[in-house]
């Protein structure tokens, strides 16, 4: 299987619904082509601003797919990111690092396609998810997990939020979310930003004492919370434990629910595409039921339709749980 003109085409004809729609709602940040349902697995072309982004992970584009590429690009900037490891960022055509901005549902984040890390600097099927939050979150306070750029937590903030901690890992993930502040609304509330280990926040928060023999962790004071959006990775590993969400997601979540104020609700997902859906919810309800609390609701958020499924099982998995 190969991206052709004809492949493209189709797909672009799939969203031209989709994308007037997203253009009349100020948004200029989507997917052109999802190759796993589309027909070219391990490819992607994302459009981000101003900027045309094709990612590939196993195989590189072809020269024949290359051009197909840069033909469709018209007035974007064409980039090639091969994710392959190791990562090579350059596989056919040299590009200096420049700044892009995009925009989503009328605000505008940084989408420069090459930085420190790998992965984009907004994640487009979480806009589902970001679009609910924005009719959630005022007068909320929210914590925003494994935040990356912080995109949610800017939405919460640009749209009511009493306040929002933002906590992630990685300091550079957290200086792009920083630097978004300044490109949006100016929230009434407060914006922070937490440089930690998500697991030793989460710890904290929820008023457990962190092991001493992990070392250091920036402390944060016990608090509770209207809104949780709990977005990790696969697999992480750190100082204070594994993050995993196949085999142990309800350690995660069980300090959420734990900070999870009555009547608040956490915003959680699942990324990895062997986990099928129903097994995975019927683990956070079980894990809900345990630390003591009741599901009022439980809504499932699907990917929008620029992310095709052949089968209707999205590798993201998203859920939004009411608590009593």
């Amino acid at each position: 299987m190969t991206l052709t003109k004809e492949s493209l085409r189709r797909a672009r004809e799939e969203r031209a619904d989709l994308i007037r729609d997203l253009h009349s709602e100020v948004t200029t940040c989507y997917r052109l082509f999802h190759g796993a349902a589309e027909g070219r697995p391990g490819l992607t072309i994302d459009r981000y601003g101003p900027v045309l982004l094709a990612q590939t992970w196993d195989q590189t584009l072809s020269a024949e797919e290359l051009t197909v590429f840069l033909d469709s690009a018209e007035e974007l900037n064409p980039v090639h990111n091969h994710r392959a490891k190791p990562v090579n960022f350059e596989a056919h055509f040299p590009v200096e690092p420049f700044e892009a901005l995009g925009e989503e549902l009328g605000m505008t984040f940084d989408v420069s396609p090459r930085h420190r890390g790998e992965d984009p600097l907004v994640f487009l099927d979480f806009r589902a998810a970001r679009r609910r939050v924005r009719l959630e979150c005022r007068d909320r306070d929210v914590l925003n997990l494994f935040s990356y750029t912080s995109t949610m937590g800017q939405v919460a903030h640009s749209l009511g939020a009493s306040s929002v901690l933002n906590v992630d890992f990685a300091t550079s993930a957290l200086e792009v979310g920083r630097a978004n502040v300044a490109r949006n609304h100016p929230g009434t509330g407060s914006i922070e930003f937490f440089q930690s280990d998500c697991l030793a926040a989460l710890w904290q928060l929820a008023g457990r004492e962190l092991p001493r023999r992990r070392g250091d962790s920036p402390y944060i004071a016990p608090r509770t919370f209207d809104l949780i959006v709990l977005d990790p990775p696969r697999l992480s590993k750190g100082r204070f434990g594994t993050v995993d969400v196949v085999r142990d997601y309800g350690s995660l979540l069980k300090p959420c629910v734990q900070v999870c104020r009555p009547g608040g609700a956490i915003l959680a997902t699942n990324h990895v595409p062997s986990v099928a859906l129903e097994d995975w919810l019927k683990g956070v309800r079980r894990t809900t039921e345990k630390a003591g609390r009741r599901v009022q609701n439980l809504e499932v958020i699907v990917p929008e339709s620029d992310f095709p499924s052949f089968d209707g099982n999205h590798p993201l998995k998203m859920a939004w749980i009411t608590l009593d």
